[in-house]
């Protein structure tokens, strides 16, 4: 199942995931399909933006609703690991970091859309 909402004007919004040309002998150990499935088992609906380059990072951002873009936002970076990491680097993210992902963006969303703190920029970094 994709990740997707619907915004309040009713426009449907899949994941998006863009990633950044590797260096040689680098690879990308968090999937997108992997990152849908997290937010998907959760029950977690949101615009969702992966963003991957090439770097020792991984985190991520929410965006309240303002008045520009008038529903909220989930943008996720990560990073890059020599291939020979990739496997135990899949593992940790899907694991560990991918679950930290889940429970942080899921207990902001619980908040009432009222509440002063869901109507706040957010940040995580989950950096390994």
């Amino acid at each position: 199942m994709a990740v997707a909402t619907w915004t309040r004007d009713r426009q449907y919004l899949p994941m998006k995931s863009e990633k950044a040309k590797l260096p040689k002998g680098h690879s990308y150990p968090l999937r997108p399909t992997a990152l849908e499935a997290a937010l998907s088992a959760a029950g977690i609906a949101i615009d969702t933006s992966l963003i991957r380059s090439p770097g020792n990072l991984f985190d991520a951002h929410f965006w309240p609703p303002n008045e520009n873009v008038a529903y909220e936002r989930l943008y996720v970076r990560a990073g890059s690991v020599p291939i020979a990491e990739a496997t135990e680097a899949r593992r940790q993210i899907e694991d560990v970091t991918l679950p930290a992902l889940v429970k942080w963006i899921g207990d902001i969303l619980a908040l009432d859309r009222k509440s002063p703190i869901r109507r706040e920029q957010h940040y995580l970094n989950l950096k390994p």
